[in-house]
């Protein structure tokens, strides 16, 4: 679309958070938020007032005697979506409604309140001693085999570890709709994991309090769903395959929440440490920070002119967390992936080889268990694997033809990251 300085431009209902050294702006109904300077904001509200980009750019020079690029700034506010029309004509896609809109603030902020929260905390504790009073503080993984066919006990596991991890995502949304914050429930990848996630990228308009709450919810769900399995087997001492059942639920939610830690990617205790350490993209800024000493080590080889560094272009209290964090995400990255090429992917191999195998020997028998079996792993492992290398896709491809392209035109140099008026928050 093109605009003008003469070009009126009418903003969407945007929220104002003044940080120490910047502005938190954005839209709680798409939960869109940006980091911005104090030009970018002044532009904003004369914008606001007048709708004139022209009258916008000139309160930017009275006020900070600076000359911004209010052209190419309107160009990123509508790539944002903060801008519903340019000289009365709407401009991009309406906001996606939020997942479980019909769920209200006041139905779930009394679960957050502080006797709630006690209670919790309570049940959480007393499962705890039930099981190290059982000498069973984590099951060993032959209670993830609920019965005698390993095709049966994955399809079971599967089942009911995605049914709890609906409750995990569900805790998270709901910790956010207890302060009217905008969140969607989807799923995504992380590195070579299958995940789902709820986006309430929402949360920079709250308070940390609010921020670190929704973040700890869905550990907490788990933690609490694994004190009833344990206060359970206490006190009705199942046997069997109910028994079973429980120390399998047990077993995946432990496991899924020790996956948590894993900092080096955006797990929930990785939005726990980046509000701890006072960040606001710190995965982002890290992997900007690794490539920027990637490019300066081989600058200093060949004897060319350093880049810039980008951490000058980020708050300074920012820098030394982004710079630590920098040398521990790779490096879990690569740990991670080593321990897929290494064992989870020919697991997976030997999984789709021997289940095809059973197929066929069970289509060439007539024997029905070898053909469940086969069916049930190619169709559980099958569809899990196929929705994950879809979404990959779908989330890196725009990335990878871009690094393509990049390749194929003429090199030119870098722009100034300083330059950029708006820093996306995620």
């Amino acid at each position: 679309m093109n605009v003008t300085r003469s070009s009126r431009v009418t903003l969407h209902p945007l929220l104002f958070k003044e940080e120490e050294d910047s502005w938190v702006v954005g839209r709680m109904d798409t939960g869109e938020f940006v980091e911005l300077p104090h030009e970018a904001v002044t532009f904003l509200r004369e914008l606001n007032t007048t709708s004139e980009v022209r009258s916008a750019w000139r309160s930017v020079q009275e006020r900070h005697g600076q000359d911004i690029d209010a052209l190419t700034f309107v160009g990123d506010l509508i790539d944002l979506g903060f801008v519903s029309a340019v000289d009365d004509r709407p401009v991009g896609a309406p906001a996606k409604a939020p997942s479980l809109a019909r769920l209200r603030a006041g139905h779930v902020r009394w679960v957050f309140s502080r006797p709630a929260v006690a209670c919790v905390l309570v049940l959480v504790i007393v499962g705890w001693i039930a099981s190290a009073l059982r000498h069973d503080l984590f099951p060993s993984y032959h209670s993830y085999f609920v019965v005698d066919s390993p095709s049966v006990s994955l399809a079971w596991n599967t089942v009911i570890f995605l049914t709890a991890l609906g409750i995990h995502e569900f805790w998270h949304l709901a910790a956010a709709r207890a302060d009217n914050v905008y969140a969607r429930i989807g799923v995504g990848t992380r590195l070579q994991f299958l995940v789902a996630q709820t986006t309430v990228s929402g949360l920079w308009g709250s308070s940390r309090h609010v921020r670190i709450r929704v973040y700890l919810a869905g550990v907490v769900s788990d933690l609490v769903i694994v004190s009833v399995c344990s206060i359970t087997i206490s006190l009705a001492e199942p046997t069997g395959f109910a028994l079973r059942a429980l120390k399998a639920l047990m077993l995946a939610l432990l496991l899924s929440v020790a996956q948590q830690f894993a900092l080096y990617m955006r797990t929930d205790m990785y939005f726990v440490l980046q509000e701890l350490l006072g960040c606001k993209n710190l995965y982002a800024d890290s992997w900007d920070y690794t490539r920027y000493a990637l490019k300066k080590a081989y600058a200093s080889a060949a004897r060319r002119p350093p880049p810039i560094d980008p951490t000058l272009a980020i708050p300074w209290h920012e820098r030394k967390p982004v710079k630590l964090y920098s040398a521990i995400m790779p490096l879990g990255s690569i740990v991670s992936l080593a321990a897929f090429a290494y064992a989870t992917g020919p697991i997976l191999v030997s999984l789709f080889v021997n289940a095809t195998e059973d197929l066929v020997a069970g289509s060439l028998t007539g024997d029905p268990n070898q053909i469940l079996d086969g069916a049930l792993v190619i169709g559980v492992e099958g569809t899990l694997q196929a929705l994950f290398l879809w979404l990959l896709l779908t989330k890196h491809g725009p990335k990878i033809r871009r690094a393509a392209a990049r390749l194929l035109r003429p090199r030119r140099s870098p722009p100034d990251p300083a330059s950029r008026p708006a820093r996306p928050l995620r």
